[in-house]
């Protein structure tokens, strides 16, 4: 059975925007190009991160300030709490793409097989991969473009 390769199925040269592109230019091109994210890239095509819907809506619009102790005259903020706090307003206040994007993004090779990315949507719980072909991005996958492999009655299973 041949096994398809990412290549053949992605989106090829998805859209992109640069990581100093304001907030509000990024959710016009979302809605211009009816896409729930965009990779962020820089001027040679390397990938930085990826801004999706749930970047642009902050998750919890309530910014809540850390938790803290009084202790000995002084605050003492539980661990991880000011952490939080920094990470949720910065992400509310953002401007640019690259305030706002998630930089651990999980990628994909060009050369791996369908089935696998396919399988990895499923561990990771993600609707989208960018594509990347000699560290350089080429390409978008999306389970959309898995769901039209199926469509087509092109066998795509995974390793479970």
């Amino acid at each position: 059975m041949h096994r398809i390769k990412v290549r053949e199925a992605m989106t090829p040269d998805p859209v992109t925007v640069h990581p100093e592109m304001d907030v509000t230019g990024v959710a016009k091109v979302m809605i211009d190009n009816n896409i729930g994210g965009v990779p962020v890239v820089d001027h040679a095509g390397h990938l930085l991160g990826i801004v999706t819907e749930s970047d642009l809506v902050v998750q919890d619009s309530e910014v809540k300030f850390p938790s803290f102790v009084t202790f000995l005259s002084g605050y003492v903020f539980v661990p991880g709490s000011l952490h939080r706090f920094e990470e949720k307003f910065r992400r509310a206040v953002a401007a640019t793409a690259r305030q706002v994007m998630t930089d651990d993004v999980t990628s994909v090779d060009a050369d791996e097989s369908v089935e696998d990315v396919a399988t990895l949507m499923s561990h990771k719980k993600l609707k989208r991969f960018p594509v990347l072909s000699e560290g350089k991005l080429v390409g978008i996958i999306t389970m959309a473009d898995i769901v039209r492999l199926i469509s087509r009655d092109i066998p795509v299973e995974g390793d479970e």
